[in-house]
């Protein structure tokens, strides 16, 4: 049976076509919360949390079969009618996955958002000790490294123990008092399987249907080139970061595109295209 339980409701209310947004890397949905609030009571909206995050399940390390495994729970979940998808950064991978596997067993995807998602490339996991820096890193909603977390990894080989970090983390009180070593241990499990299937997967097939991506302004568009997968694609590049984009006043610009692209510029449901305005790559 699918485990529905992977779907957690951000907003059930309304008639319109629901919203499906697909987790990060950290395996968490509610980084959709804002945009869902701002989406109103009219879009239903939900979000898929990974197997192992907040519950029992172990982590899934391979992204096909984290996609295979979405797309029967949006099956069971919503049997008929059009699908709509949405993924910020591993979650625009796993939407492009799902969206080529609804399309092929014949259903209508008629939205794919990506947001400042990368494309992969196989190669081998980094060193434990930099996985951890960058984990510690997206813990704090930051692109670069800041100077407490460098120096608290300083001098620590590259095969240093996760409890011995974490712990050490605690301590330092870099990030809010609520991520104890426990938590981030078993946060850092669904992180480091999502991290492990990103390097992994060898992207394959074309996608026809329509799309769009939003590209934060300070992320290596280079590391982005989804065009020779789907060809239709309609790019924009928004300001800030790949965290900031989701924050303070940077989250009304991505909720512009977003509202356009599901119901046209008119505001109103299949209103039309949706308009790139300023910052369009379309």
């Amino acid at each position: 049976m699918p485990d529905l339980e992977r779907l957690v409701p951000l907003q059930t209310e309304g008639d319109r076509v629901p919203l499906f947004c697909v987790h990060a890397v950290s395996g968490s949905a509610y980084s959709y919360a804002g945009l869902s609030r701002m989406l109103g009571d009219e879009q239903p909206v939900y979000g898929f949390e990974a197997p192992g995050f907040d519950n029992d399940r172990t982590p899934v390390r391979s992204l096909p079969d984290l996609a295979d495994e979405y797309t029967e729970i949006l099956r069971a979940f919503r049997p008929d009618g059009e699908y709509r998808l949405l993924g910020w950064s591993l979650g625009g991978l796993l939407a492009y996955e799902m969206a080529k596997r609804l399309t092929a067993d014949g259903a209508d995807v008629s939205r794919l958002i990506m947001v400042d998602s990368g494309l992969p490339v196989v190669m081998p996991l980094p060193p434990e000790r930099d996985i951890l820096i960058r984990f510690v890193r997206d813990m704090m909603g930051l692109e670069e490294v800041p100077a407490e977390l460098r120096s608290l990894f300083a001098g620590w080989p590259a095969d240093v123990k996760p409890d011995t970090v974490f712990e050490a983390v605690e301590e330092s009180g870099i990030l809010p008092e609520e991520f104890d070593s426990y938590l981030l241990s078993g946060q850092y499990d669904v992180f480091r399987a999502h991290l492990e299937g990103f390097y992994a997967i060898d992207v394959q097939g074309r996608y026809d249907g329509r799309a769009v991506h939003v590209m934060a302004e300070q992320s290596v568009a280079a590391d982005m080139q989804w065009k020779r997968l789907i060809p239709g694609l309609r790019e924009h590049t928004v300001p800030g970061t790949h965290h900031s984009v989701w924050t303070g006043e940077r989250l009304p610009t991505l909720y512009g595109i977003v509202r356009d692209d599901l119901y046209g510029a008119s505001g109103t449901p299949d209103g039309g295209e949706a308009t790139g305005g300023e910052g369009s790559r379309a």
